[in-house]
């Protein structure tokens, strides 16, 4: 033990004084405080958590004791003093780190929950959408959320004992997740790796749990609403509500969210095979698939690889459709973009972030959303983070000139007057899709489950000209100063000319026929799942299921405003929902003069 604390102590050493030189060197060129782990690589690196893993398992069995992590909780903290003294040296304000003073167990309030107090569902599935099961963690040391603060943004999970519907799961690795939604509130979101410490454990056939605390949404519902709606139109993770008991103390309701892994993908496209990126959050909207010109560099800094296996060819294909988007030829796309899309797919992923109001999504950002490109090189393009749907009815913060870049979300996001937060959602069994409706019909959902990949001609015809981008205030910028606006009253077609900065759109705005299916899925969406009947059965059935808990979450929402924020005033979902319907069903766009043969060019008004 003494070896191995000296071993502990030079590596602890060794760690601060790369990390101190590292810090230093950025602060002065004005880079972000990189620390152990560093930046660059070919996979996208600056998205990596910091690696403190390797470095401090001395002992190489894969996982770190309290020792061993105890000397890495000394080098994150270091590290995070050593960002804030480098932000300070830069001008900027400190940034808040996860409240560490703040303990869930100190809230006098806190409810005390036992296994015997609660509801079993040994027979339903993890994502069963009208079950309100509990998870029990347990952790052996009472500083567990101090563990967690310090280790947030890093590779080290803590490990702690997961008990589900009465029987012990094992031991799991537990996190903090997020961004915002980590910094501010004392309920913090959960990421769990079932198979952290054994490869075969999993919990219903999963080995991930991403556990939301419905940050900034009093109705805690967005999530779980939009994820369930998208699913009976295209791919989409699969969610339900639980309750999650830390140590004995009940933390509340939380979103119960699949992850995006090849688990997913199997679930949808019939292969483990294939690379996966995320789009994070970018004010820039470098993300949204726009041409960054010919070097992959460039995109890795926009876009976080999540396929270990993932070669340079992956990431030159990645850049070679960017361009082909921005470049091929109006009158080419309906022979070209086939080969790298899935048409059908695509137009739905972009139906659904405009009707729903996707604050984070590719309207509004042109991030905060998955790409996939399968093995016969198609791209697919998947919602997450879907907390901001709905119009969500809180103010403004927005980065630098609000969504979009410095110069604010590209013209015609948000309606006449920009872009503000937006929502909506989904039902369990009588509740997968309401009161006497009956499954659907839709043209192109009985494609194939994975399209074939075609030869690539056109990938020559993109030179290497530098992007086209628009600057600040102009196309592609817009309005400044944060989120205002209304997007209940975004038209269908906003942004169809914004081939800069939201390609993807303007792409498949451009094809006639495309525009035609795309407007008529638009139509449908609005007719069938905004439908006050509809929309109102899925809320009451939540409300139902969640009332109770929310009322003893002494972290959550108080319930009147829970009960506020689903129907009676003029931001509840249920309003939002109402306006956005009439306006969608009353644009012109979606109504069309079967006497006009002309396309309206001027639906994104």
């Amino acid at each position: 033990m003494l070896n191995k604390g000296r071993r502990i102590t030079a590596a602890l050493s060794s760690i601060a004084i790369v990390g101190l030189m590292s810090t230093g060197t950025q602060a002065q060129s004005g880079g972000p405080p990189q620390g152990p782990g560093g930046s660059g690589g070919p996979g996208g690196k600056r998205f990596s958590d910091v690696e403190l893993m390797k470095q401090f398992d001395l002992d190489k069995d894969g996982r770190l004791d309290r020792e061993e992590r105890d000397a890495a909780r000394a080098a994150a903290i270091e590290r995070k003093a050593e960002g804030q003294r480098g932000r300070k040296r830069r001008g900027g304000p400190p940034r808040e780190q996860g409240e560490e003073a703040t303990r869930p167990q100190n809230r006098p309030d806190a409810l005390r929950l036992k296994e015997a107090d609660v509801e079993m569902f040994p027979d339903r599935e993890l994502y069963d959408r009208e079950t309100l099961r509990t998870f029990f963690f347990e952790f052996p040391e009472s500083d567990w959320h101090e563990e967690m603060v310090a280790f947030h943004g890093t590779d080290v999970e803590v490990p702690g004992t997961l008990r589900v519907d009465g029987r012990l799961v094992g031991e799991v690795g537990i996190s903090y997740r997020g961004n915002t939604s980590f910094d501010h509130p004392e309920k913090k979101s959960f990421g769990v790796s079932i198979d952290a410490y054994d490869d075969d454990r999993s919990l219903g056939g999963y080995n991930t749990l991403n556990l939301l605390n419905a940050n900034g949404d009093p109705s805690m519902m967005r999530e779980v609403l939009f994820s369930n709606i998208a699913s009976e139109h295209m791919p989409a993770p699969r969610a339900n509500f639980v309750k999650v008991v830390v140590n004995g103390v009940y933390l509340g309701v939380y979103a119960n969210v699949q992850q995006l892994n090849k688990d997913f993908i199997e679930e949808h496209y019939d292969t483990r095979k294939g690379v996966r990126w995320k789009v994070p959050p970018d004010f820039s909207g470098g993300g949204a698939l726009s041409d960054q010109g010919s070097s992959s560099s460039v995109y890795k800094e926009k876009y976080e690889l999540k396929t270990g296996s993932a070669k340079e060819k992956d990431w030159k294909e990645l850049v070679a459709f960017c361009r082909i988007l921005k470049r091929t030829p109006e009158a080419r796309l309906e022979k070209v973009l086939p080969k790298y899309i899935d048409v059908e797919e695509t137009i739905r992923f972009l139906a659904l972030d405009n009707i729903f109001m996707d604050q984070d999504g590719y309207y509004s950002r042109g991030s905060d959303y998955y790409v996939y490109k399968d093995p016969d090189g198609r791209f697919h393009f998947f919602h997450y983070d879907n907390n901001e749907t709905f119009d969500p009815p809180r103010g403004g913060r927005g980065g630098p000139g609000g969504p979009g870049g410095p110069g604010g979300p590209p013209e015609g996001f948000g309606g006449p007057d920009g872009p503000r937060p937006g929502g909506f959602g989904p039902p369990p069994e009588g509740f997968e899709r309401g009161p006497g409706r009956e499954p659907r019909d839709r043209p192109g959902l009985d494609r194939p489950r994975r399209g074939g990949g075609q030869g690539r001609p056109d990938q020559g015809q993109a030179d290497d000209g530098p992007p086209q981008r628009g600057g600040r205030g102009g196309r592609g910028g817009g309005r400044g100063g944060g989120r205002g606006g209304n997007p209940a009253t975004q038209a269908p077609l906003a942004l169809q000319d914004q081939k800069d900065t939201r390609p993807l759109i303007a792409a498949i705005l451009a094809v006639p026929a495309w525009r035609a299916r795309y407007l008529e899925v638009c139509r449908e969406i609005a007719e069938e799942e905004l439908a006050a009947d509809v929309f109102r059965a899925r809320i009451e059935a939540y409300r139902a299921l969640l009332s109770d808990a929310v009322a003893k979450d002494p972290f959550g929402p108080a319930r009147s405003d829970f009960l506020r924020s689903l129907e009676g005033n003029e931001t509840s979902l249920t309003e939002i929902v109402a306006r956005r319907r009439k306006f969608l069903l009353e644009h012109d766009s979606l109504n069309p003069d079967p006497d006009d043969d002309d396309e309206d060019s001027s639906d994104a008004r």
